[in-house]
């Protein structure tokens, strides 16, 4: 988290939704990463993306190392399963908690 903190959320936000704080000043958004199309794509995408850029994203081989890339793209994973989970995966006897 704390790698994609730092390189993605200024863009991506916090909640890989795609309207951080550079988005909000008037850059162009990038897709949520809870798309389905982003979903649905091999985890080394990511790692080539955040080394190499894509579409208007800028590469960033200096800024993250190798080892960083592969962390975030992990936070990703994490944040995309976050997203696509409802109460009914919450087990019965904590979801008086959600209320």
């Amino acid at each position: 988290r704390e790698r994609y903190d730092i390189a993605c959320a200024p863009c991506h936000a916090g909640t890989g939704e795609g309207n951080g704080v550079i988005v909000q000043r008037g850059f162009p958004p990038p897709p949520p990463l809870s798309d389905k199309r982003i979903v649905d794509e091999p985890t080394s995408h990511y790692v080539d993306v955040i080394a190499n850029g894509y579409g208007i994203m800028y590469a960033f081989p200096e800024r993250v190392a190798p080892r960083d890339r592969w962390a975030i793209a992990a936070y990703i994973r994490a944040l995309q399963r976050a997203r696509s989970g409802s109460t009914a995966d919450v087990p019965a006897d904590q979801q008086a908690a959600l209320k």
